[in-house]
């Protein structure tokens, strides 16, 4: 029973070393970066906090050059949820959910990092997780690294289910032991009621001696008869004793032949612990194949988002409060701005625009009042794809041809006369004209395929917002006061939808589109 009991306890403490370890690095040393997880072992009723960390991986060259955006993913049963993300525009991270970051993603690559941290540990710390960084390399081409996945779990839920595993297993030990001991046991007891009948027969044949003894001191003429009957009654007994050897050779025979099974019992206890290990193998297959295959999703994601971009041509997009679409075609193209010194003298409807636009858009200096109008522009191309059919107004670059598809138009604001402060940084506008490509080849309610990343401003054109596929839509508008006097402004060839107010108030209605 002991030895059954320490038999047990050492292929326990080979199945903890085996089970215990919570978090599976599954990375390839190959990778450009690499997640690490603190404290090593996570439990909830043990640690206060947990931290994921992406950086560069040391052993691996990189070929980032400048660093546009770092990540860390969380899957889910609908994909790779956003943890948290640092882009080189704002100045501290982006997080979802109960959980605080930290980043550095200026410089080199080597000094790169985004750490998460969970202050309250949950359901949500544990599964699998996995970063990238996109950006130039030093061709100023696009580049996208990634790690590779880490899965964190529980420390807690191993320790249970090596508990519950070390029960069953003591317990079938058990039934197997106390099945032996009833076995021996019944088998010890016929022996002895067999020792005791032996006992009982030599006795009754003591006896018999002892009275023969006295009939033949009594009867001597009796004596050849009692001798006789002696005889068989000896012969009898010798029969007996033979019987009773041959039922302890049985029993000698059944007591090997369960020793044979015991051992037999030995042997699939044995192939049960060959067949638990080579279980383990094949679920650490299985979860290999299932890492190739996550792996392999990661890699279609990245392709699937690279799929729709921000369409090729040189335009401009009207900048909204939330800055420029987060996509290459802008990437570095935010300064650009037309400030139109507008009607200061009047008492008359002023410059007004809605929520969606920059705080600001109108100002005044002094008595001078101003609208400024910020820009998008795209001067450099990452793809080929044609814009979609549709009806809306983008800006005209000045130099370039409107996108294929498009007609080009023109808004010439009369300003303010008393002084001519306008100013123009920007290939959207030149002086007090603003430039405009539009299209109507196709119904605005048949929804449009544009990045959905970020929001963003189009000028509506034929009387109703133009439907993008994933994204919600609110009417907005700018409102522009010009000169009251003898006012000179005017329209040309093709724009987006305006209303005139007065001789000197133009309104632009736009359409502002947001992620649902």
């Amino acid at each position: 029973m002991i030895l059954h009991q320490i038999s047990l306890l050492a292929f326990l403490l080979v199945l903890h070393r085996g089970l215990t370890l919570p978090v599976r690095d599954v990375s390839d040393p190959s990778m450009p970066l690499q997640l690490t997880v603190s404290p090593a072992l996570v439990n909830r009723y043990t640690a206060k906090t947990m931290s994921l960390r992406c950086e560069h991986n040391p052993s691996v060259p990189s070929k980032v050059a400048e660093i546009i955006i770092m990540r860390i993913f969380k899957k889910s049963t609908s994909g790779w949820d956003l943890v948290a993300e640092q882009r080189d525009v704002v100045s501290s991270p982006t997080v979802t959910g109960n959980v605080t970051a930290s980043a550095n993603i200026k410089g080199d690559i080597q000094d790169a990092f985004l750490q998460v941290t969970w202050n309250t540990l949950g359901p949500d710390c544990f599964g699998v997780f996995k970063c990238n960084v996109m950006g130039f390399d030093s061709n100023d081409d696009t580049i996208t690294e990634r790690s590779s996945t880490l899965e964190v779990y529980e420390f807690k839920n191993f320790i249970h289910h090596l508990i519950a595993l070390s029960v069953d297993t003591q317990r079938k030990m058990l039934e197997m032991e106390n099945f032996t001991d009833s076995e021996i046991t019944r088998l010890n007891d016929g022996f002895q009621v067999m020792a005791k009948s032996v006992h009982t027969n030599q006795s009754a044949f003591d006896s018999r001696l002892n009275k023969l003894e006295n009939r033949i001191t009594q009867q001597e003429m009796s004596m050849d008869t009692e001798i006789s009957q002696v005889e068989k009654e000896v012969k009898d007994n010798k029969i007996s004793l033979v019987m009773a050897h041959s039922e302890i050779s049985e029993m000698e025979k059944e007591i090997k032949d369960n020793k044979v099974s015991l051992a037999v019992k030995g042997n699939e206890i044995s192939q049960v612990k060959s067949d638990l290990l080579d279980t383990e193998d094949a679920i650490g297959e299985i979860r290999s194949d299932q890492n190739s295959t996550l792996d392999r999703v990661a890699k279609l994601e990245t392709l699937l988002g690279s799929l729709i971009q921000w369409p090729a041509g040189h335009y401009a997009l009207l900048k909204p409060k939330t800055g420029c679409p987060a996509d290459l075609a802008f990437y570095g193209e935010n300064r650009a701005y037309l400030k139109l010194h507008t009607e200061s003298q009047s008492s008359r409807q002023s410059d007004d625009h809605s929520s969606a636009f920059p705080s600001d858009t109108k100002s005044t200096v002094g008595s001078n009042r101003f609208f400024t109008l910020q820009f998008c522009e795209v001067i450099r191309q990452f793809n080929t794809a044609s814009w979609p059919n549709g009806s809306f107004c983008i800006h005209k670059l000045e130099d370039h041809s409107c996108p294929e598809g498009f007609n080009s138009g023109s808004v010439h604001f009369d300003t303010e006369d008393s002084s001519d402060k306008t100013e123009d940084n920007t290939n959207a506008a030149f002086g007090t004209y603003l430039y405009f490509c539009c299209q109507n080849s196709g119904p605005a309610n048949t929804p449009i395929q544009l990045p959905i990343h970020s929001p963003f401003l189009l000028y509506r054109h034929g009387g109703a917002c133009q439907a993008v596929q994933g994204m919600s839509i609110t009417n907005e508008y700018l409102q522009i006061n010009t000169e009251d006097d003898r006012n000179g402004d005017s329209i040309h060839d093709h724009y987006p939808d305006i209303d005139q107010y007065g001789t000197s108030v133009i309104q632009f209605n736009l359409c502002y589109y947001t992620k649902l």
